[in-house]
């Protein structure tokens, strides 16, 4: 037998068998568990005419987010904005607690950790 004879000979069965591995491959490759870490920008909001953020609130977020494997593999941290609002904010101190509640993790992605856990934002008239 020559080298075309072995390679055409029970296609089907070949084909069959390669489509078959590629699904067994998608399925264990979907189900395994993945922990990743991202650093996911802070976007802030509606922040009323005439107030300035005074602080430096940190301009990242350190996440954990855990999941099947395929899930996290597509995730983008500029596509998971941390966005917080500050549309009834006034002047002084305003802290965001539970900053993992901010995070918008696609179904079947869990928050593992966040760090910093909390944001403290300082705002002042602005021109003061």
């Amino acid at each position: 037998m020559n080298v075309r004879e072995i390679l055409t000979h029970n296609l089907g069965l070949k084909v069959l068998s390669l489509f078959l591995a590629m699904v067994l491959w998608l399925f264990v490759a979907a189900g395994t568990e993945l922990e990743i870490g991202l650093s996911l920008p802070v976007v802030f909001t509606h922040l009323p005419p005439g107030l300035a953020i005074i602080n430096r609130p940190p301009a990242r977020i350190d996440a954990r987010l855990a999941g099947p494997r395929i899930l996290l593999l597509r995730l983008k941290a500029e596509r998971l904005p941390v966005v917080f609002d500050l549309q009834d904010a006034r002047e002084g101190s305003i802290v965001f607690p539970g900053v993992e509640s901010a995070i918008r993790a696609p179904d079947g992605v869990r928050i593992t950790r966040v760090t910093p856990a909390a944001i403290e934002v300082r705002l002042a008239r602005a021109g003061k």
